[in-house]
């Protein structure tokens, strides 16, 4: 008995691990991603409080993504900031062309940032780290501007198999490499065709085709106890056995 909190603490490790080690997977195969880590390294000068840090996600087609990284806190001279980000949409690290950090003084007279060392970690925090356009930035800003990375080639965002392309979503179809097909996308991505369920089901990531009363409140679904509605209009109910007799 003394030793199952150890056991029970042992496996909450063991699954921490584990899904420490799938997000490195993932992140290392270009597969789209919820969970960033952007770890900024100050330079001799503060960041005064009241200034203003975003990141800034440039993506092919025009999609920018803002995520502000600070929230009126200051952050002293020469210390390092390891921030968590969770998406709201998954990051696909093949359409990405750019990054930045975007800096706004809280005063003209503020004294220029320095930036020793920044990066996004697609990883999140998870060994092997696998930065985002394999990029750490450093430099200077002064009063409001960007710390951006070079843009990527085009030449290198095309794409040349389906797998390129996969978006890891099921019920919206297989997307396909098809770069001279008509739709395709700015890598050369098709659409797939969305999942066509039966009459009163969805489609959910994961569980396929389900009925719509699985999403039902409570409240509108049978009371425990009461028969089953039957499927299919015009249906005709069972006949009571005991009615011949």
């Amino acid at each position: 008995m003394t030793r199952q909190p150890f056991l029970i603490h042992r496996s909450w490790l063991s699954l921490g691990a584990l899904l420490g080690a799938l997000l490195a997977v993932a992140a290392s195969a270009g597969e789209p991603v919820s969970q960033l880590q952007v770890r900024i390294v100050n330079g001799t000068t503060d960041l005064l409080a009241g200034s203003y840090v975003e990141l800034r996600i440039y993506e092919i087609g025009g999609g920018l993504r803002k995520l502000p990284l600070t929230h009126g806190e200051g952050w002293p001279r020469e210390t390092t900031r390891t921030l968590p980000i969770t998406l709201n949409e998954p990051l696909d690290p093949r359409r990405v062309e750019r990054f930045s950090l975007y800096y706004r003084a809280v005063s003209p007279a503020a004294p220029p940032w320095q930036v020793a060392a920044a990066d996004v970690d697609l990883a999140a925090g998870h060994a092997p780290a696998h930065l985002l356009l394999a990029t750490t930035l450093s430099g200077q800003l002064h009063r409001q501007g960007e710390l951006a990375s070079e843009a990527r080639d085009a030449s290198t965002m095309s794409c040349s198999t389906d797998a390129d392309c996969d978006d890891g979503r099921a019920c919206n179809g297989r997307e396909r490499c098809a770069p001279r097909a008509p739709g395709a996308d700015e890598r050369g991505c098709v659409r797939g065709k969305p999942v066509a369920c039966p009459v009163n089901q969805i489609c959910t990531e994961g569980r396929g085709c389900v009925g719509a009363e699985v999403f039902a409140p409570k409240s509108a679904q049978a009371p425990a106890g009461a028969p089953a509605p039957v499927a299919g209009a015009g249906a005709v109910p069972p006949t009571d056995p005991s009615s011949n007799e």
